[in-house]
């Protein structure tokens, strides 16, 4: 039974309580990606610049939800603008009008709000994408230890479903990042907050198999969310019966 169950919410959504409870039900907890924009709208939405959301345009609506949560009262994660040190997103900073320093800005306003309505359940992941060449280096996007509960990666194994893509172990895709992560931030917990591998290019099969050992190999790594949709490419656990056989003799070698 997953500790984790992830949703993904955009700024024109209400608290999901309904879904906080479902997974609170099944004895988990909620991490939800909270993400400021409108999704789908693409990397250039003006209205959810940083210049914005710090001048308190949005503190109505960031406060509602500090309240609902504060009210719901159980442990919550609140993954803010992840993946903030690419490119895809209108909250990374070289893109829709943001400057250097205004995701940082941005984070601790949100952060503040939200502490201001007594949401002492909620712990805040901060969230990049692993490192690679051209990212926009991390020390100049983290807002702070004391904004900060758990620091996250997230990484695939793209394989060769991509015509840019090759196939990545687990300890070259997510090593370095981690030597970043324990360097920005001493002792907080290391989440690995979105994950999958793709079938093609190698052995899904092992690369799982590989992934829960060299994690379960980290002290500080807390967990790891596998992002179970077919999407760019079949991310799914059950791709293959050897991928979904391998991963659940993976955890359970890990439980016994």
């Amino acid at each position: 039974i997953p500790s984790v169950v992830m949703s993904y919410k955009d700024f024109l959504q209400a608290p999901p309580i309904s879904e906080l409870d479902a997974v609170r039900s099944r004895g988990a907890t909620p991490l939800v990606t909270w993400e400021p924009w409108a999704w789908g709208g693409g990397v250039d939405q003006p209205a959810y610049s940083f210049a914005r959301i710090t001048a308190g345009d949005f503190d109505t609506y960031i406060s509602q939800w500090g309240q609902s949560l504060a009210a719901w009262g159980k442990p919550v994660m609140l993954r803010f603008a992840h993946e903030m040190n690419g490119n895809w997103y209108p909250w990374a900073e070289g893109v829709n009008g943001n400057q250097t320093g205004e995701y940082a800005a941005a984070w601790r306003h949100v952060h503040d709000a939200i502490a201001a309505t007594g949401a002492t359940n909620v712990q805040w992941v901060w969230s990049p994408n692993v490192p690679y060449w051209g990212s926009t280096d991390l020390t100049g996007l983290f807002p702070g230890a004391g904004y900060v509960d758990i620091v996250a990666l997230d990484g695939y194994n793209w394989g060769t479903s991509q015509t840019w893509s090759s196939w990545v172990s687990p300890v070259d895709l997510f090593a370095p990042g981690i030597s970043q992560l324990r360097t920005l931030a001493p002792g907080k917990p290391v989440l690995i907050a979105e994950t999958a591998s793709s079938e093609l290019g190698g052995s899904k099969a092992s690369w799982n198999t590989d992934l829960v050992s060299y994690l379960a190999a980290q002290p500080d790594v807390m967990g790891f969310v596998w992002f179970d949709m077919q999407k760019e490419t079949d991310w799914r656990i059950n791709s293959s019966d050897t991928s979904a056989s391998a991963f659940k003799s993976a955890l359970l070698a890990r439980r016994s």
